[in-house]
């Protein structure tokens, strides 16, 4: 398992919540900090670590990876508060 560092919207951590899961193709940082200056160049605000079993280097935007696992544990780390958050899902 490798750890990674996906940014998003509190709108979209709402979704992730509901269901459960992130939906790959889901796109990370290698690291805490790359991530943190993707957050401000792009408005996002939430910073989740997550664990991955696959990944792959995205070819146009490094050092990000992406990965089609489906997330179902994170930990939010939102500016320097950190809270933990987890989420599984009954397989139907």
């Amino acid at each position: 398992m490798d750890t990674g560092y996906h940014c998003t919207t509190d709108k979209k951590l709402k979704l992730y919540v509901e269901s459960g899961y992130i939906k790959p193709p889901v796109r990370f940082f290698p690291n805490e900090q790359t991530a943190r200056r993707w957050m401000l160049r792009t408005g996002r605000n939430i910073l989740l670590k997550i664990e991955v079993a696959t990944s792959w280097p995205l070819p146009d935007h490094k050092p990000a990876r992406w990965t089609d696992d489906h997330i179902k544990n994170w930990e939010i780390l939102k500016n320097d508060e950190k809270r933990k958050s987890s989420s599984t899902i009954i397989d139907q």
